[in-house]
């Protein structure tokens, strides 16, 4: 049971990095969250039940995977467009084509591997958890000189 979790926790996290990186970067994080968590859903089902396992732990398990991989590949993309802001800016703007590939590409590493060492996504997930925390943490301190002068 466990293994088939992990396999698909690995689908799902493959799953919201995929729709992180291609929805717009003005989309809030709930947004990507909503678009990816219910791929994921389905991914961690289809693992458990190629398992013949039970497919409840598909609903967690496929929301907290796909939703942090789109939040933390939203974050990325995102601040690739900020950093190419003078180019094209608005609702328009889209992730480099380069950063698409990479997550993209990444995306289907996590997913084979995933499929035959089941508990690497363990790792691929803490991996993201210390990606989104270090973004968090540098955000915090990036906005702490403002709020010393109010």
């Amino acid at each position: 049971m466990l293994l088939a979790i992990c396999q698909g926790l690995g689908l799902a996290i493959a799953v919201g990095l995929i729709i992180g990186v291609v929805v717009p970067p003005i989309m809030p994080a709930w947004g990507a969250v909503a678009g990816a968590a219910p791929l994921g859903v389905l991914a961690a089902g289809a693992a458990l039940n190629g398992a013949d396992q039970a497919l409840w732990p598909a609903l967690p398990v496929g929301v907290i995977g796909a939703g942090l991989a789109a939040i933390v590949s939203r974050d990325v993309a995102s601040g690739a467009v900020r950093r190419q802001q003078g180019e094209l800016a608005g609702p328009q703007a889209q992730a480099p084509s380069g950063v698409t590939a990479i997550v993209v590409l990444a995306a289907a590493v996590v997913a084979g591997v995933s499929l035959v060492l089941k508990p690497f996504s363990v790792l691929v997930l803490l991996a993201l958890i210390w990606v989104w925390a270090s973004r968090r943490r540098r955000a915090d301190r990036k906005h702490e000189g403002l709020r010393v002068l109010r």
